[in-house]
């Protein structure tokens, strides 16, 4: 049995972030395809629950991984000018 920290929703958001951040991360390897845009939906709350799992204090490898792999689209999305054609 683990703590009752360990037990609750907060133990999510780790694994919660890393899944979005890794996803966003394939998605952006794929912008050509077309699910480029797809990253940009996913990087902001991938980088929402990391810093949830960090102030949580439970799984904090987790949530810094997807912390930082969630930052990649969203930075992306802050760079790119709208009203530019996908490359």
């Amino acid at each position: 049995m683990g703590s009752a920290a360990e037990d609750g929703p907060a133990a999510l958001y780790g694994s919660v972030s890393l899944g979005l951040g890794v996803i966003g991360l394939v998605c952006m390897a794929l912008y050509a395809v077309g699910v480029g845009p797809l990253a940009f939906v996913l990087g902001p709350p991938a980088v929402t629950f990391g810093i949830l799992g960090l102030v949580a204090k439970v799984h904090r490898t987790k949530s810094a991984i997807g912390l930082a792999a969630g930052l990649i689209p969203t930075g992306l999305l802050l760079l790119l000018p709208f009203g530019v054609a996908p490359l």
